[in-house]
């Protein structure tokens, strides 16, 4: 997943939205930090060595219209002073009016707002070079509008790109609006770009392989995929869009989900010969330069380390909500993927996942994997009962995006499983085995519960199996360490099970659990068995790891912490798990 020292790196920041640090704290508290939280974050930039930072827009939230904008203006000026690297301003929608869109209220762009951004912040438009590469900064604010601004900036954004495109220069983009949010056919509302605008923007992208285009407005993390392009968007610096916290499930946080510091950060982007990674650092709302980040500066940004474990994604990882945005888009209801857990996995550099088959048997999920696979995910995934033909067409969709195919039966099945796959022929895909076994005491009349993989003490199950695969047609097979068993001795014993058949060991490792009603919350012992993982892991690394679990189960069965929250946000083992995988 990692490749090495980077060429050069810069620093993306959105959404700041600076303003008078007395301005509406009666409604939203938070407003009172904006500034500090904004002073944070170039101290924070200023310990990072880069080449240049931009800033996606909305550099000041009182918008132009509004007698305190000047003064908003003064007050990020003084704060991005102190920033010792060259930065680039894109415009936004509060420092020089929204899009053109009669269905909001809100006053839109105008072509006397320009003299005052562009005197305070430079062109709404141009572009640079840094090496091999082409940074194009784009006024996103004046698509649609019919302005002379907007023919003019299509006009030289055409000849910009063909004329960086015919040298070989790798391209990147940043605009304020992203184009779409999750699908490029959706509707216009509120958060993206409008036809015939989002259109020509799209195949300008496309026409020139884009390497990446980084937006903002959204103020959550977002991740598509379009033909070639990667496109992020990018947190903000200052509050959370509290609209948003819909797709999370729970109650929101502070001030109706607006004030959730955990999301609020930075991209910092590694530019790499081969290609470029963009690694999220939390600012978690800091005010103070001596507010502790949870994770070094110099270990979050070190190139040379990647978790040594992977997760089972239990609950989704592309999950999409219908959600209203009562007031700014009245009229309209949104569709819109949770990436935040993409978030998460991207900060912990976890790069393998395992998860059920049901997941990229869709068109949405298939491409959803082939996206994340694109950046270096690593793909396992796992259906239950003897396959059929529908399962073997899934997974041979599938390669060379998914690593393994893990299939899950009771032992008595396993001469069953390999008929089914008799003369199937699945390239590029390795097949695992693994067996149902119940939770709960071997004596116990009834059990409710079952759990995937083999005990290595359990002589009947692996003999079962070595009967069955005498050719071994499952090259791995799985085991499973329950959480009250240490985890290296049982790394090895598997590594060495399985290597007498000539096989491959993959490992499931329990997190801590209680009972079956009780929840287990005691986060210093959850990330202490992360801890324990990860550096088992590492001393064996010829086996493939898995914490069963990332996110919290807060209800159900078996409920318990994980290395997130159900918000979303990280949890003390999701730091444990970066400790131990950079020491």
């Amino acid at each position: 997943m990692e490749a090495g020292e980077p060429t050069f790196r810069f620093i993306v920041v959105a959404d700041s939205h600076i303003r008078p640090p007395d301005q509406e704290v009666e409604a939203y508290p938070s407003n009172a930090w904006l500034v500090k939280r904004n002073e944070f974050v170039v101290d924070l930039c200023n310990r990072i060595d880069a080449s240049f930072v931009v800033h996606l827009g909305d550099i000041v939230h009182p918008l132009p219209v509004e007698d305190t904008h000047l003064e908003a203006i003064d007050l990020a000026t003084r704060v991005y002073a102190d920033l010792r690297h060259p930065i680039h301003f894109v415009a936004g929608n509060h420092d020089v009016g929204d899009k053109p869109d009669a269905l909001v209220a809100v006053p839109a762009v105008a072509e006397e707002n320009y003299p005052v951004f562009e005197t305070a912040w430079g062109r709404s438009f141009g572009s640079f070079d840094v090496d091999d590469a082409h940074f194009v900064i784009v006024d996103t604010q004046v698509m649609n509008s019919g302005f002379e601004r907007e023919e003019r900036q299509r006009r030289w954004l055409e000849e910009d790109f063909r004329a960086a495109s015919e040298s070989g220069k790798r391209i990147f983009v940043f605009g304020h609006y992203p184009p779409f949010v999750r699908d490029p056919l959706e509707n216009e509302h509120y958060d993206n770009l409008g036809d015939p605008a989002r259109s020509w923007f799209l195949a300008l992208l496309d026409t020139h392989g884009v390497e990446a285009l980084f937006s903002g407005h959204v103020h959550n993390f977002l991740y598509n995929r379009y033909g070639s392009t990667d496109l992020y968007v990018a947190p903000s610096t200052g509050f959370v869009r509290p609209d948003y916290a819909e797709v999370a499930g729970v109650a929101p946080r502070a001030e109706n989900g607006r004030d959730d510091p955990p999301k609020l950060g930075i991209f910092v982007v590694d530019v790499t010969p081969d290609g470029h990674f963009t690694r999220p650092i939390r600012s978690f709302g800091g005010t103070s330069p001596d507010d502790p980040l949870p994770v070094p500066v110099e270990i979050a940004l070190d190139p040379r380390w990647e978790s040594p474990v992977g997760v089972t994604l239990r609950h989704g990882w592309m999950s999409v909500t219908d959600f209203p945005t009562a007031g700014l888009d009245e009229f309209r209801r949104k569709r819109i993927r949770n990436d935040a857990s993409i978030l998460a996995l991207w900060e912990a550099r976890i790069g393998d996942v395992r998860i059920p088959i049901e997941d990229v048997s869709t068109t949405d999920g298939l491409g959803r994997m082939r996206a994340l696979a694109s950046r270096g995910m690593r793909f396992s995934v796992y259906s239950g009962g003897v396959p059929d033909r529908r399962a073997v067409d899934t997974v041979r969709s599938l390669a060379p995006d998914a690593r393994r195919w893990e299939i899950i039966v009771p032992p008595g099945r396993f001469t069953d499983v390999l008929a089914s796959l008799d003369g199937v022929a699945i390239d590029g895909v390795d097949l695992a085995i693994a067996p149902i076994t119940p939770v709960g005491a071997a004596d116990a009349a009834v059990h409710h519960f079952v759990a995937a993989g083999f005990d290595v003490d359990d002589k009947t199950a692996l003999d079962l199996l070595r009967r069955a695969d005498a050719t071994v047609v499952f090259g791995d097979v799985v085991f499973r360490i329950p959480w009250t068993e240490p985890v290296e001795d049982g790394l090895r014993r598997a590594r060495r099970v399985a290597a007498v058949d000539g096989r491959h060991g993959v490992v499931i490792v329990e997190l801590p659990r209680g009972s079956e009603s009780a929840m287990f919350d005691d986060d210093e012992v959850v990330a202490e068995r992360v801890a324990e993982t990860a550096d088992a892991a590492r001393s064996e690394p010829d086996v493939d790891v898995f914490l069963d679990g990332f996110m919290d189960h807060d209800r159900g069965y078996y409920p318990r912490h994980g290395l997130i929250d159900r918000s979303f946000n990280p949890r003390p083992a999701l730091y444990r798990l970066i400790e131990s995988s950079s020491g």
